[in-house]
């Protein structure tokens, strides 16, 4: 495993994490235009994959039974 590219990773989570964070507050609660919809939906598919990336790295022999690929 390599620890930089894990603690790279768990950089960029915390990033998008924190814009996630952000976004959620800003949205109204009625009336949501479609760009904070695309752009919530944008954010939650990077953390899925860094968090895909991440369980990856961490349990290498998992991913290959589970099908999962990078």
């Amino acid at each position: 495993m390599s620890d930089q590219k894990k603690k790279q990773l768990q950089n960029q989570l915390a990033e998008v994490e924190k814009q996630l964070a952000d976004l959620n507050e800003r949205i109204p609660p009625h009336s949501v235009k479609p760009v904070f919809i695309r752009q919530l939906d944008e954010l939650e598919q990077q953390r899925d994959d860094i968090q895909k990336q991440l369980r990856q790295l961490e349990n290498p022999a998992d991913s290959a039974f589970t099908g999962e690929n990078q």
